[in-house]
C-alpha cells in the first residue's frame, strides 16, 4: 500500500510538472512569471504532503511511572548519651558474708569441722562478720553466732557483687528530710531530702566511717549513718 501510494504521488508530480512548462512556454512574460509562481506553490504544497504521509509525526505520551512517592528527609533526633558507668575498684573490705552453697550450710561453736552445729546459713543467706580468719570466719546471722568455714562463702567485692546482682544491697533512711550530699561531709552541695523509709542501692565501695555512699540515676551521693542504715534483703541462719 506504501509503495503504491508513492507511485501515485510521482506520477501526480510529474504531470504538473509538464502542465507547468507547457504554460511557461506559451504565456507571455508577466503571465509566466505568475502562473510560475503559482504552481511552484502548488508543487510545493503536493511535495509536502507528500513527505507528510511518508514520515508521519506520531505524539508519543510518556507512560507514568509507578515511582514511589518521596521519602522524606528525616529530622534530626536527639540521642540521648549512654550513662557513663561507675568505676568500682577492685577490691572492697565488707562486713557481711554471703553462703555460697547449692541448698544450706553449718554454722559452728568453733573453728573446726568437729565443733558443734549450732544453726544452719541457706544458699544466698548473709551474715556480719564479726571475726576474720583464713579458714573460718565468726558470723552473727539473725539469732545465731558462729563460725562458717571460708570454703563455702563469699567474702568482700564478691559478697557485694552477688548481693547487688540479687538487688539485696540497700541503704535505709531512718530519719525525715535526710540531706543526701554530693561528698561525704557536712559541708557540701545538698542534691535533695529523703524521706523516712526511701530505700537506695548501697556502695560500700565509695562509703566512709560517717557516711554511707549511695547511687542516684547513675551518679554516686551520700548520707549520713547517723540517720540511715544498711539493710540487706536476704534470709538468715536458723538454729
Amino acid at each position: 500500500m506504501k509503495h503504491r501510494y508513492r507511485l501515485v504521488s510521482g506520477l501526480v508530480l510529474a504531470v504538473i510538472a509538464v502542465v507547468w512548462i507547457i504554460f511557461l512556454t506559451t504565456k507571455e512574460g508577466k503571465d509566466s512569471s505568475g502562473l510560475k509562481d503559482t504552481m511552484v506553490t502548488q508543487l510545493n504544497d503536493v511535495k509536502d504532503k507528500v513527505l507528510e504521509k511518508d514520515n508521519p509525526q506520531v505524539s508519543v505520551t510518556p507512560e507514568p511511572t509507578d515511582a514511589p512517592p518521596a521519602t522524606p528527609t528525616p529530622t534530626d533526633v536527639p540521642v540521648t548519651p549512654e550513662p557513663t558507668p561507675i568505676e568500682l575498684p577492685e577490691y572492697t573490705k565488707f562486713d557481711y558474708i554471703l553462703a555460697n552453697v547449692n541448698e544450706k550450710m553449718n554454722v559452728r561453736a568453733g573453728a573446726g569441722q568437729n565443733k558443734k552445729v549450732v544453726g544452719t546459713l541457706p544458699a544466698n543467706g548473709y551474715g556480719k562478720v564479726i571475726e576474720r580468719g583464713t579458714e573460718w570466719f565468726k558470723i552473727k546471722s539473725g539469732d545465731v553466732t558462729g563460725y562458717v568455714s571460708t570454703q563455702y562463702i563469699l567474702t568482700d567485692t564478691e559478697a557485694i557483687t552477688k548481693m547487688r546482682e540479687l538487688d539485696a544491697l540497700k541503704v535505709k533512711i531512718t530519719n525525715n528530710d535526710v540531706n543526701v550530699r554530693t561528698e561525704p561531709n557536712t559541708t557540701c552541695e545538698v542534691k535533695l531530702q529523703a524521706k523516712n523509709g526511701t530505700e537506695y542501692d548501697y556502695y560500700p565501695e565509695f562509703s566512709t566511717q560517717l557516711f554511707y555512699a549511695i547511687r542516684i540515676e547513675n551518679e554516686i551521693f551520700y548520707v549520713s549513718n547517723s540517720y540511715s542504715e544498711v539493710t540487706i534483703k536476704l534470709d538468715t541462719a536458723t538454729k
